[in-house]
């Protein structure tokens, strides 16, 4: 932390079950909470992550906290928060921990009332502050509250704050650092990380030819030294040079990508089980849904890397013979969807990434407040499904290495492909279920898929991923009658007072944990394999085509006629992935739908909530994730509600 000139102050209430409250004064920025011993505020709960929220001071001189992509999240009530301004006495919670923010002492008493703990008598405050060097020997610091300047500690020693992020924490990507005031460029093809300065220019004289690592063939890559007033490099030749390159594998960066903090997203799946049809759907319906219910602008921000994804909408959107039967060319290992460069003297390939430009709309209901924040680079990767199969990770292929920047992780799983879903899709007339066609266990994809992402990232065995997984179950217009939950097209509703569409969070939860409850039942490994990895586990249903495909007699293929296309829930992974950090509202309270409920008393273990309704021989096993919305019991008209507040043995 720095201290800075007439920094502002905030007051802290930590509250631990079966500890005694711990107050901190937080005057200097930023300030590191989380249960590793060398944040600033440690809090020693499992429930807290390692490093799970920073305050930090805004450019208003206010002071903001902000989630550091926890497992469990801040929760205000029952909505989860990414940043919040403390602007007034807050009680917020992280996994099972109570924390009371405030500007003013008195008002912890205040913010404390409405949860009332017993031992929330806390007065002494110890001052956040750094230390210039470790005790020697690691020797423990005085517990009592010191002068200022002094660090005090309940576990009696500070560890000096690392000027890295922790190897394994979710602080890869510069989307992650820029909250905490860390700046520098990802490169969205290799995924080096370097200065602005250290961008190379590309070259456009023609006889400017020959890269060392693009080939004979390639315009060269240089330093500049001499610009023109627009602010372009000058070759050697004197030539202006607008597009700028990776100083390591030299591939071109647009420049909108270089500006804006990118968003990395990662599609997985297996073999032929629709990757690029839910891709093509996705962006498709996204270019149209952001633009006209949340007054988000979503646009191409590099025609040329997306060609292939814009010829796969067209072929499938605004095919010229609507009743034609077409379908998009298989993913390959290699070719036009990869890039070859010379790296440490191999030849590598490396995916190409489609980057969209997401920036709020000039009448989006907070333009002025959100138009740096919510400007960002989405940065998409579909790879062949061959790529996450076991074996096929290389040091010359490092095709699937994008998983580990990437913010979010899109699993893909194709029921028609599992043979326990298959047996009770024995009645459905599709050519996806025929005899002959291929079946796959899809859990060791995502098993490889896991253990890569723990092998490049050192993350330890037993601990959990920050990263947010979400389960897409695909083709949904074939099992759909196997889901016991009513899944509206459109999750979401206007809000008059934002003139701009609110999601339903609400709605999706549900579906999503009825979702999970099918999956238990069927393939309950995929379940436990997910929720082994990841914090927060979201399934969800979609069709990328909305029917099923048909099978073309001349070719023996199967394909489908553009006319009959009606993409189902194929957005909303991504609204989901958007309202996670702000860029979409949440239905507000007052507007959603309630259930009545029937009384139910839950326990948490660990981060599984055991939910007791009546007439149930074992309770219901409810993910942390849950908490806050309003679930109905599979199989059942029951419905109840965790609050992120819910004490062991207690009520919901």
């Amino acid at each position: 932390m720095t201290a800075t000139t007439n920094a502002p102050v905030c007051y802290v209430r930590v509250r631990v079950q079966g500890m005694e409250p711990v107050c901190y004064t937080v005057s200097r920025f930023p300030c590191r909470i989380g249960r590793a011993a060398n944040n600033d505020i440690v809090i020693p709960d499992n429930s807290v992550s390692s490093l799970h929220a920073v305050f930090a001071q805004s450019s208003q001189n206010g002071i903001v906290l902000e989630d550091q992509w926890s497992t469990n999240g801040i929760y205000l009530g029952t909505q989860r928060v990414s940043q919040i301004a403390i602007d007034h006495p807050l009680q917020l919670v992280m996994g099972r921990v109570k924390m009371d923010v405030a500007l003013d002492p008195a008002d912890l008493e205040v913010t404390s009332a409405a949860g009332s703990d017993s031992a929330a008598q806390a007065t002494t405050f110890r001052k956040i502050s750094p230390q210039p060097s470790a005790p020697s020997g690691g020797a423990p610091a005085a517990s009592s509250s010191g002068a200022e300047g002094d660090v005090v500690r309940t576990g009696g020693y500070r560890v000096p704050l690392p000027a890295e992020p922790i190897a394994g924490t979710p602080a890869a990507t510069i989307s992650k650092l820029t909250g905490s005031g860390r700046q520098g460029i990802i490169c969205p093809h290799c995924w080096h990380r370097f200065d602005v300065d250290e961008f190379l220019f590309i070259a456009r004289h023609q006889s400017l030819i020959g890269d060392p690592v693009l080939g004979a063939d390639a315009a060269q890559r240089f330093l500049p030294s001499r610009f023109t007033k627009e602010g372009n490099a000058l070759d050697v030749a004197g030539m202006s040079c607008p597009d700028m390159a990776c100083p390591r594998c030299h591939l071109r960066i647009p420049q909108a990508a270089s500006e804006m903090p990118p968003l990395f997203l990662s599609i997985v799946g297996a073999t032929a089980s629709g990757k690029s049809y839910f891709l093509t759907s996705m962006t498709w319906e996204l270019r149209n849904t952001l633009s006209r219910n949340f007054a988000i602008s979503f646009t191409d921000t590099d025609a040329v890397n997306n060609q292939i994804l814009n010829d796969f909408e067209e072929t499938v959107f605004l095919h010229a013979d609507d009743q034609e039967l077409v379908a998009l060319r298989k993913t390959e290992l290699q070719g036009e969807l990869y890039n070859q460069v010379l790296l440490d003297n191999m030849l590598i390939n490396l995916p190409k990434p489609f980057m969209f430009t997401i920036t709020p709309a000039e009448h989006h209901p907070k333009y002025e407040q959100v138009r740096q924040s919510m400007s960002r680079t989405l940065v998409l990767y579909d790879n062949a499904g061959e790529h996450f199969e076991p074996g096929m990770d290389s040091v010359d292929n490092p095709t699937t290495q994008h998983l580990l920047h990437s913010d979010t992780i899109f699993f893909l799983f194709d029921p028609t492909k599992d043979v326990r879903f298959r047996r009770r899709l024995s009645d459905v007339n599709d050519p996806q279920l025929a005899a002959t066609s291929r079946v796959q266990r899809q859990e060791i994809i995502l098993t490889e898929m896991i253990n890569r992402i723990k092998k490049y990232s050192g993350m330890r065995s037993g601990r959990k991923t920050a990263k947010t997984l979400i389960i897409l179950v695909s083709k949904f217009d074939t099992w759909k009658q196997l889901l016991d939950a009513e899944v509206p097209r459109e999750p979401w509703q206007w809000d008059a007072d934002s003139n701009s569409c609110a999601l339903d969070v609400a709605t999706i939860k549900n579906v999503s944990f009825a979702l999970r409850h099918l999956l238990e039942q069927v393939c309950p490994e995929v379940v436990s394999t997910a929720e082994s990895f990841a914090g927060e586990v979201l399934y969800l249903p979609n069709s990328a085509l909305g029917h099923s495909p048909e099978l073309n007699e001349a070719t023996g293929m199967i394909g489908i006629r553009p006319r009959d296309v009606e993409p189902l829930w194929v957005a909303v992974p991504m609204l989901y992935f958007f309202y996670e950090r702000g860029f979409i509202q949440d239905v507000r309270p007052e507007n959603r739908v309630r259930h009545a409920e029937t009384p139910a008393s839950c326990k948490l273990s660990g981060d599984i909530y055991f939910v007791t309704l009546p007439g149930l021989k074992k309770p219901l096993q409810v993910p942390l994730s849950y908490a806050g919305s309003q679930l109905r019991c599979p199989g059942t008209d029951m419905w109840f509600s965790i609050t992120p507040e819910s004490e062991r043995g207690g009520a919901c």
